[in-house]
């Protein structure tokens, strides 16, 4: 065991146009017991997303240019915390978060970890998406289900690669051949929005699709061009 008494977590979320969002995650952050430091990336906003988050005491706010691997490269240079939590725009955090954290990461050999997810809409599909989230599996773990991961470990191997997709699919290859790296048995909350916005079938479909492409060798910028194309993003 490996003692993290009094650690702090550095939860690092990029942003780009969240204003619809980015409040009420951060006001759950504040709310939450434990030691956080909280940095959000602004990746060049056109609505209200810098002035709300301005509006909070003790969330540092920094720009950056877009995309979302060079946003939390950017927070991550920044965090001055012992772990690394990167939290999308529209997630929430257990009330536990801290304490769950803290307790995977003091297992010897654990180097980090994710959350699994919960939606905020009922779907019978969305529920068995969110089962399947809890499988500890690479292909079956995204950047929407909290990855943290211990800031010494995230910086000797050189951080995310500046992809402009499956960033968070591929940073795991390397954080898993250097140590553990499980799910907890805690959930983050994330908006359906995508799955409102195109049908949840067929964002289900096209997650599958994309994911599957990726580990048969389509590089990220094609699967960026095609994802664009088909979900009108």
């Amino acid at each position: 065991m490996v003692s993290l008494q009094g650690m702090t977590i550095s939860v690092i979320i990029p942003a780009l146009n969240e204003e619809h969002y980015i409040a009420q995650t951060l006001s759950q952050l504040q709310s939450l017991r434990g030691n956080f430091e909280v940095i959000v990336v602004d990746g060049g906003s056109a609505d209200a997303t810098m002035a709300i988050v301005a509006g909070f005491k003790d969330v540092k706010l920094i720009s950056s240019p877009k995309g979302r691997a060079v946003q939390m490269n950017k927070g991550a240079a920044l965090a001055k915390g012992d772990i690394l939590l990167f939290l999308h725009a529209d997630t929430i955090l257990p009330h536990n978060a801290y304490a769950a954290v803290a307790k995977h990461m003091e297992k010897s050999g654990n180097i980090g970890g994710s959350f699994y997810l919960k939606m905020d809409k009922e779907h019978p599909l969305l529920q068995f998406f969110s089962w399947c989230s809890k499988l500890s599996f690479e292909f079956l773990t995204y950047g929407d289900q909290g990855i943290f991961v211990r800031k010494t470990v995230f910086h000797a191997i050189g951080g995310y690669n500046p992809l402009p997709f499956m960033e968070d699919v591929e940073i795991q290859k390397r954080l898993r051949r250097v140590g553990k790296f499980k799910k907890i048995n805690a959930a983050v909350t994330t908006s359906a929005r995508r799955f409102e916005k195109r049908g949840t079938l067929k964002q289900m479909f096209l997650d599958v699709l994309l994911v599957a492409a990726y580990k048969v060798g389509v590089t990220p910028q094609r699967l960026k061009r095609f994802y664009k194309d088909h979900a009108g993003d």
